[in-house]
């Protein structure tokens, strides 16, 4: 069988082994053309150099994401690298590095969100009023309309406000943390499908590559066997003992 020249390195292979340059797709036929610009692309291309330009291909891919890439996914790239742990308990680790004074106003702002304290608060003051108008009706120490009263009530809630929204500040962080937390998971799990994908794919190209050699091989034992049975006058060269290229 007539061998035909790859129209890039030049070497001569049999014609099942090229490609037609109207069979490459778009990226592979730009990046042959930027490393070989008088390539007219009529002529077809071998196996191996298509297999390089695929690699290159691949790798301006790798390249082009690695630039996008933030800090975040940096760090979590390294972790996915060395198999670290991404999942964690943010409140735990949270509550760990809280100081006493945010953990009295957490229970602050819990306790002033509570109906114990709406039942407590509105006893105490139906009691103050009742005390000021029946009980101590000929002294009371804080008349009606109850100015002493307002200016506690007033006292309260300006304390309370600043320690309630200190309270919901830390609540906002720690949704912060958690929602950065299930973004690293979702990227990681995301990185772990690539890679699984990446793997089947490597492994059933290789089964490809396998099979086609076998196929070869076949192919060469079949032409061996013809050439001996029409010409059984002439001595046959035996074929070379198998051996499966490596990817």
């Amino acid at each position: 069988m007539p061998k035909v020249t790859c129209s890039l390195c030049g070497s001569a292979v049999e014609p099942r082994q090229m490609v037609a340059a109207q069979k490459l797709d778009n990226h592979t036929l730009a990046l042959i053309k930027k490393d070989r610009p008088e390539w007219e692309g009529k002529r077809g291309v071998c196996n191996n150099c298509l297999e390089q330009y695929r690699a290159k291909k691949f790798l301006g891919y790798l390249e082009a994401e690695y630039e996008k890439i933030s800090a975040l996914e940096e760090s979590l790239v390294s972790k996915l690298a060395r198999r670290g742990r991404v999942a964690k308990l943010v409140n735990e680790e949270y509550e760990k590095q809280m100081t006493a004074g945010q953990r009295v106003a957490d229970k602050v702002a819990r306790f002033g969100g509570s109906w114990t304290f709406i039942f407590i608060f509105g006893g105490i003051l139906f009691g103050w009023m009742g005390l000021n108008v029946w009980i101590l009706a000929a002294r009371p120490f804080d008349p009606y309309p109850f100015i002493l009263l307002n200016l506690v009530l007033s006292t309260l809630a300006a304390l309370q406000a600043p320690v309630i929204m200190m309270s919901q500040n830390r609540q906002a962080e720690k949704d912060r943390l958690e929602a950065k937390q299930d973004y690293e998971i979702n990227l990681m799990a995301e990185l772990e499908i690539r890679d699984l994908h990446d793997k089947m794919d490597a492994l059933r190209y290789k089964q490809w590559h396998e099979l086609w050699h076998m196929q070869q091989r076949q192919i060469e034992l079949l032409e061996h066997l013809h050439a001996e049975l029409s010409h059984p006058e002439q001595v046959t060269k035996e074929p070379e003992p198998f051996k499966l290229p490596e990817l």
